[in-house]
């Protein structure tokens, strides 16, 4: 079986988003790669596609384990989210101009967990050296509507384990992009911090395929 590391592509108001570079940079790695069972995809941000690309590259990987990484402009460190919700901004535009077609995601729980061994990716993440909190609210944009119907449909498609993590921007992107669309104060980590996080928890969780 295979983990599945997914991040979006760009979308109104970030240009360019570090998790799609974070998942590119994986895939980029063959050896390591293939060493740690590890499929990639980047997801578009589009309130019609994005579940179905993902749901496509769990099905074609047979993934046992979905970790997905998107951004969050204003988040000060990494960002654990432990629960999915239900809902959908209203009026938030995507990356193809979309709009979302109503206020839930799916008829289902209002909220949904999240299936990942907090304690180990609380270590990991730590002897990692990657500041990071912990979060309740994974907003009501694509990051939350792919995450609820990955946790909605998770045991249909034989996926036991499954997490999402908002980042900051990276110092690299904030130097390139001069920053001029995003908030007047904001966090950034290294790229290479989160690449590092990243690759921690797929090694932990790859040798560890029974940690729940």
């Amino acid at each position: 079986m295979t983990i599945l590391v997914a991040g979006f592509s760009s979308f109104p108001g970030a240009p360019d988003n570090p998790t799609e570079h974070l998942v590119r940079a994986l895939a980029a790695d063959a050896a390591y790669a293939a060493g740690a069972d590890l499929a990639t995809v980047v997801l578009p941000v589009e309130w019609e596609r994005s579940w179905p690309v993902l749901e496509a590259a769990i099905l074609d990987a047979k993934a046992d384990t979905v970790l997905l990484f998107g951004l969050h402009r204003r988040a000060e460190r990494l960002r654990i989210e432990l629960l999915a919700r239900n809902r959908r901004e209203l009026g938030r535009i995507d990356a193809v101009g979309g709009f979302p077609s109503g206020p839930a995601v799916l008829d289902g729980a209002d909220i949904l967990p999240l299936a990942l061994p907090w304690t180990h990716v609380a270590r990991t993440l730590r002897a990692a050296r990657v500041s990071f909190e912990w979060s309740t609210n994974a907003g009501a944009y694509l990051c939350n509507d792919t995450l609820y119907r990955l946790a909605f449909h998770a045991e249909r498609l034989g996926v036991d384990r499954f997490g999402f993590f908002h980042v900051p921007m990276t110092d690299e992107l904030v130097v390139a992009s001069g920053a001029e669309t995003g908030p007047e104060i904001f966090c950034s980590l290294a790229g290479a911090d989160l690449e590092r996080a990243a690759r921690h928890l797929v090694a932990v969780l790859s040798a560890n395929r029974t940690l729940a």
